[in-house]
């Protein structure tokens, strides 16, 4: 799963910022922020802002706390099912 979202984030910087996240995760503002203050997501602040690097969002994408969200985003959604997919081809 880590080389899916690897490869799925690789146009992306080696450090994003939460309206990065925002905008290609499909969850709000305040849901990404929360999950950086509560360290479910690593990230530094940098001055008021937080700043997430790749390698660290990509540990969050692949961990329970983000994939059992009950109330999935469609690209969430989307890139699960994808993955899925990408794993019965292989077999």
């Amino acid at each position: 799963m880590h080389g899916y979202y690897e490869k799925l984030l690789r146009k992306y910087p080696d450090a994003v910022t939460v309206k990065d996240v925002v905008t290609l995760t499909g969850y709000t503002l305040t849901t990404v922020h929360s999950w950086c203050s509560r360290g479910s997501l690593k990230a530094f602040q940098k001055g008021l802002k937080f700043c997430i690097p790749k390698i660290f969002l990509v540990d969050f994408f692949c961990s329970l706390i983000f994939r059992s969200i009950t109330r999935k985003s469609l690209w969430h959604i989307q890139t699960l099912n994808d993955f899925q997919r990408k794993m019965k081809h292989r077999k």
